[in-house]
């Protein structure tokens, strides 16, 4: 037969571990309809932490005659209990701990065509103490906020939304409540053709580039569109970088806008001449 174990009167300051048995087996002497009888009504072991926990020791021990007392228990006296699954009941205990961990927004976002974040996502405070058994909690680094979905965003967000966990072993998240925001603007591409710098170039070296300049295309917010000029920029190419075999060097920008997003060089490679 089998017998489920209940853990009652936990202390608060600790939980269960989850390598603790939940069933043992027995053999029940009695006649057919008694065991038939036991069967149906499904005999438990409830096992009093309280009374055995010792707040120095994370684990106690239940003696084979003691556990064969509680199933015992569930039956009448004259029924004899034998061959027992385990020769004794050790139950582990984790202590509940508090842990710091980082806040990941959950989102599901659409924009309005032409309409992009300004930066990343930020959340206020980014980071949310949680508590619970020591062993759950041992490789946990980051907790999710409840999903954020939103469509054919054209402004700012500002949400205050629950911090969530599927972790059933957290006992408490605080606070459970974050501020997620994300700036949003309306974006236009610009472009420039811009001249190429050579550096690192022996002084008695003299090459020719081809082509001698790139389009940079990027985009920045129509609010910040007129404050980018040509002088914000600065395009490189890296002499002892080059590719000796074929003879071609990579454009860089060393300079550019802290505003602007998705640069993208045409060509992205020139060619080379060396002049004797």
């Amino acid at each position: 037969m089998v017998a489920k174990i209940n853990y009652e009167n936990v202390p608060e300051t600790t939980a269960l571990s989850e390598k603790n048995l939940r069933n043992i087996t027995f053999d029940l002497t009695a006649n057919g309809f008694e065991i038939l009888f036991y069967k149906f009504k499904k005999p438990t072991i409830n096992v009093e932490v309280g009374k055995f926990y010792d707040n120095e020791k994370d684990n106690f021990t239940i003696t084979k005659n003691e556990l064969t007392r509680m199933v015992a228990s569930n039956f009448n006296r004259n029924l004899a209990i034998k061959n027992l699954s385990v020769e004794e009941l050790d139950v582990n205990l984790d202590p509940i701990i508090l842990k710091k961990v980082r806040v990941m927004p959950k989102t599901k976002f659409t924009f309005k065509n032409g309409f992009k974040p300004m930066d990343s996502i930020k959340v206020t405070p980014d980071s949310v103490i949680i508590s619970g058994p020591s062993g759950s909690l041992k490789n946990l680094r980051t907790i999710e906020t409840e999903l954020i979905s939103l469509e054919d965003i054209e402004k700012d967000i500002s949400k205050t939304v629950k911090v969530v966990s599927g972790n059933k072993e957290i006992a408490s998240i605080k606070p459970d409540k974050v501020t997620v925001n994300l700036a949003v603007a309306e974006f236009s591409q610009g472009k420039f053709t811009l001249p190429i710098e050579i550096i690192n170039l022996p002084p008695d070296l003299e090459i020719k580039l081809v082509p001698s300049s790139v389009t940079v295309s990027y985009d920045v917010s129509v609010n910040e569109f007129s404050k980018i000029s040509k002088e914000n920029f600065r395009v490189v190419c890296d002499y002892s970088k080059r590719n000796k075999e074929e003879n071609f060097m990579l454009p860089t920008l060393e300079n550019m806008p802290s505003n602007i997003q998705n640069v993208i060089f045409e060509p992205k490679k020139v060619d080379y001449f060396i002049f004797k």
